[in-house]
């Protein structure tokens, strides 16, 4: 009981930390950075426009090599795969003829990314990297973090956490830029608690420079399945996919979306899978 009470108190305290936290501070930045005073204000001043502090944290903890990639294996999984080929193969196809990408890629990392659109995350982006462009002060995220961490891993994460914070700067702009190019509202975009967002599971840069607008309705939108697939073969295509690769090229490319090893061998399974399907 008294236990389950500590844990109360705790979860109390951290709300209104996180209630009485706002995005404030970015305002200067951002009017540095190019963007009107007023936009900003209005933006900053909205609700919806949070600090959330368990952001970094989160970031700074998070461990790639301990994600079970075998879950996008699984029968069912490899099931919805082959149907959504099936039923988008003409759309699949023209993609494949235009950039290069075989399809199977295309829908095994579509799968890995966001289970076929099925989820593709809860936080707003605006405030995810807002909170880590602001999360610089060591101080504050510290107290997020598990107490027991040695002084080099402290250091580590340190060092980690002042690059993370210029790099979500630059993403908030991106996503600004973003936004008001193709007509959105930067608060009205979820994606996950790493700054991605849309079907394709893009940053905001990724967004800007390799961003399609295939149904050609004047934006780019990655909520919509066109836009988003095409968006996601244009980076892949230029980020190295050109004709037949070896497969060691073909993992090259992939960790360029994910620069992680299981995952890139886990979209090439699922794609073989798919293609021994077809």
């Amino acid at each position: 009981m008294i236990k389950r009470i500590f844990f109360l108190l705790v979860f109390l305290l951290w709300s209104l930390s996180a209630q009485a936290a706002d995005l404030s501070p970015l305002k200067d930045r951002l009017v540095k950075a190019g963007f009107d005073a007023s936009y900003v204000e209005g933006l900053l001043s909205r609700p919806e426009a949070r600090f959330l502090p368990q952001i970094m944290p989160k970031k700074l903890l998070h461990d790639e090599y301990k994600l079970n990639y075998n879950q996008f294996l699984a029968p069912e999984r490899v099931a919805r795969a082959k149907k959504f080929l099936r039923e988008h193969h003409k759309f699949l196809t023209a993609l494949e003829e235009r950039y290069g990408v075989p399809k199977e890629v295309l829908v095994a990392i579509f799968l890995v990314e966001t289970d076929l659109g099925r989820y593709t995350g809860r936080y707003r982006t605006f405030n995810v990297l807002g909170s880590m462009a602001l999360s610089e002060d060591w101080n504050f995220v510290r107290g997020y973090l598990p107490r027991d961490l040695p002084p080099e891993e402290e250091t580590r994460l340190k060092r980690f956490m002042a690059r993370r914070a210029k790099w979500a700067f630059r993403e908030l702009c991106a996503l600004i830029t973003y936004s008001r190019q193709n007509d959105f509202d930067p608060l009205s975009i979820k994606g996950s608690i790493f700054g991605a967002f849309g079907l394709p599971q893009f940053v905001p840069t990724s967004a800007l420079s390799y961003g399609v607008d295939w149904d050609g309705d004047g934006r780019v939108d990655l909520f919509d399945l066109e836009d988003a697939l095409a968006s996601m073969a244009n980076y892949l295509h230029r980020r190295g996919w050109r004709g037949v690769l070896s497969y060691e090229a073909q993992i090259k490319v992939i960790k360029t979306y994910n620069n992680s090893q299981p995952y890139a061998e886990t979209v090439l399974k699922l794609a073989a899978k798919l293609r021994d399907a077809a």
